[in-house]
């Protein structure tokens, strides 16, 4: 295992890649409290600051499939919907071709599921506690 300065240990056996990193500080930005993502992930705040110092945690966004899962667990389900959360998140507007080719892209990988013309994400993929969110 691998200690932390301040003596808790990280994930059992392996160390975070930086790809799990930003997907942890994503979480924390735009889902989960400092002491949720900590507990989650099993890290101590002592290590998230370190890694928001590391990726530059005040200019992470997210990309647009990424920005579209927050729209979705937020409760944009429908297509003008998932645009207007896109402009406030990121100041741009989105085609709903666009929209719609990244929700395609989201069902095959499993992340999003549509029923009834509503959008939404697919609670199987991302199991709180057990699996990242993106």
């Amino acid at each position: 295992m691998m200690d932390d300065t301040d003596g808790a240990r990280s994930r059992a056996g392996e160390a975070y890649s930086l790809d799990e990193r930003r997907k942890i500080l994503l979480e924390h930005r735009y889902f989960l409290a400092a002491d949720e993502v900590c507990a989650k992930w099993k890290i101590t705040r002592y290590r998230l600051r370190i890694w928001k110092r590391e990726l530059r945690y005040e200019y992470l966004i997210g990309d647009l499939a990424e920005m579209t899962v927050v729209a979705l667990r937020n409760g944009s389900g429908t297509i003008p919907m998932i645009i207007e959360h896109l402009d406030y998140l990121n100041h741009a507007r989105y085609s709903e071709a666009k929209v719609i080719a990244i929700l395609e892209g989201l069902r095959i990988a499993g992340i999003a599921a549509t029923e009834q013309g509503r959008w939404f994400c697919d609670p199987s993929h991302s199991r709180s506690g057990t699996s990242f969110i993106f």
